[in-house]
């Protein structure tokens, strides 16, 4: 059990940084695919593996949601950004989990004396991710993988610590209507932007 919850917070991690550092809205719906089935692992931990499922299922449709809207606007490689961008990004995601590891054990011995540290080193690590993300971007489907993940860490902990099946069917509601905005405004984003043709010709 303690190997399993390790290797899933070692795959958050993994994940949460490539969704920070990373513009490429493949590696994005990916790693969030991916990063959903260590948000699994944990909720198996505490809840019945019927019921933590669902948040996987859910997970997924939501990522497979995102991804086929960012492919139907037909989205721009950006591999092009500068690597300026990207070590930025890359060493503020290193602050905060250098930051999430000195606070972890006084947020859990204080606050969920209850859970195992690896669990809410797991779910501060996807809420703290999600926050920086958030306050880096401006892409409406940037903006919905940081939501669906902050989710993904509440309910991490929140799994721990109770269960609830009307909760746990309200994130489910919650998960998909966030992705469905996603779709929305993905396809907003892309009716709003210019044609590669009309750039050219200006």
């Amino acid at each position: 059990m303690m190997l399993l919850s390790t290797l899933a917070f070692i795959v958050i991690v993994i994940s949460a940084m490539a969704i920070l550092v990373f513009r490429d809205w493949r590696i994005n719906t990916g790693a969030l695919g991916i990063q959903y089935l260590a948000v699994f692992a944990l909720v198996a931990l505490s809840w019945p593996v019927g019921m933590s499922v669902i948040k996987l299922i859910v997970g997924w449709m939501a990522s497979a949601a995102i991804a086929l809207s960012c492919l139907r606007q037909n989205k721009p490689d950006t591999s092009s950004e500068s690597s300026a961008s990207l070590i930025f990004r890359g060493l503020v995601g290193l602050l905060m989990i250098i930051l999430i590891f000195l606070l972890a054990p006084d947020l859990q011995a204080n606050f969920f004396p209850r859970l195992d540290l690896v669990i809410v080193q797991s779910g501060i690590m996807l809420i703290g991710m999600a926050l920086v993300q958030l306050g880096t971007t401006s892409s409406a489907y940037l903006t919905i993988i940081s939501l669906l993940s902050f989710l993904a860490g509440f309910e991490v902990i929140h799994a721990g610590l109770e269960l609830s099946t009307l909760l746990a069917g309200l994130m489910v509601i919650v998960n998909l209507a966030l992705a469905l905005v996603g779709v929305y405004f993905i396809s907003m984003e892309g009716e709003l932007a210019p044609a590669p043709e009309e750039e050219g010709a200006e």
